[in-house]
């Protein structure tokens, strides 16, 4: 899949829809500090070395994951950090579309994101 082909607006929709519901239901306080995981799992003519290379480039921590799959093979998934950002809707979608442009040109999609707090 493409960067064109991907539905960003229901990214961000689903993003910012979960992140108020986080700040309200769930009473995380919005610019707590928090370390953000987004999760990438890779389709068939993924590149991983081109997507660790690519993220690290742009400043990101990242690391790979190797998966075992139901009926015996393997997979590596990438695990995208960022520490110390302060929880917001914008923060979130801001680093989940940049990294998510550049997963889909090297073969991966976006499997969620998550947050620690520090």
């Amino acid at each position: 899949m493409t960067s064109t082909e991907w539905d960003f607006d229901s990214q961000q929709a689903a993003t910012r829809y979960t992140v108020a519901q986080l700040i309200s239901d769930k009473n995380v306080p919005e610019n707590a500090k928090i370390t953000l995981e987004l999760f990438f799992i890779p389709a068939d003519n993924a590149d991983a070395d081109a997507l660790l290379k690519a993220l690290k480039t742009f400043g990101y921590t990242v690391e790979p994951e190797q998966e075992t799959l139901e009926g015996g093979g393997t997979r590596i998934a990438i695990l995208v950090s960022i520490e110390n950002l302060e929880l917001s809707a914008d923060n979130i979608w801001l680093n989940e579309e940049r990294t998510t442009k550049i997963a889909l040109t090297r073969g991966y999609t976006p499997d969620g994101w998550g947050f620690v707090e520090p």
